[in-house]
């Protein structure tokens, strides 16, 4: 941990979980090389887990299979603090009840911005964190 952030369990950024902002994930191929990319949606699924939606990953996903380590920044909507999860990819669900309310949420997203059809779920990625930080800045003044 990074001198200056704080660790936090999962439900601390309960709230940075709901889909308001835009989150980001890295993950790294197996020979080093990182892919960031943003994410529709990240959704607290339990203490130590969440899911990612899974709508354009194909690079995401080839570097899971190769390493399935993955960090995770979330941004809390009503304060701007950042938190940053390291997390361990465990599963992908294309069906079932975490799904469908995953798919209705992106599907309220995509119409908000007259995207439908393009926002189009494929997955839900579920990722048991492993570690969890508040990342320091002017927020926290």
């Amino acid at each position: 941990m990074s001198e200056g952030f704080r660790r936090i369990a999962l439900g601390e950024a309960q709230d940075a979980l709901e889909g308001v902002m835009p989150a980001v994930v890295a993950t790294c191929a197996a020979d080093g090389t990182p892919n960031v990319t943003y994410l529709s949606k990240v959704m607290y699924v339990d203490a130590e887990h969440f899911a990612l939606s899974n709508q354009f990953f194909s690079k995401t996903i080839e570097n899971i299979g190769q390493n399935p380590k993955a960090q995770i920044t979330v941004l809390q909507p009503t304060t701007g603090r950042h938190f940053r999860f390291d997390a361990i990819y465990e599963r992908s669900e294309s069906s079932g009840e975490l799904f469908e309310r995953m798919r209705a949420e992106i599907d309220a997203i995509a119409s908000m911005f007259g995207m439908q059809g393009v926002f189009r779920l494929r997955a839900v990625d579920i990722y048991r964190v492993l570690r969890g930080e508040i990342v320091p800045s002017d927020v926290d003044g």
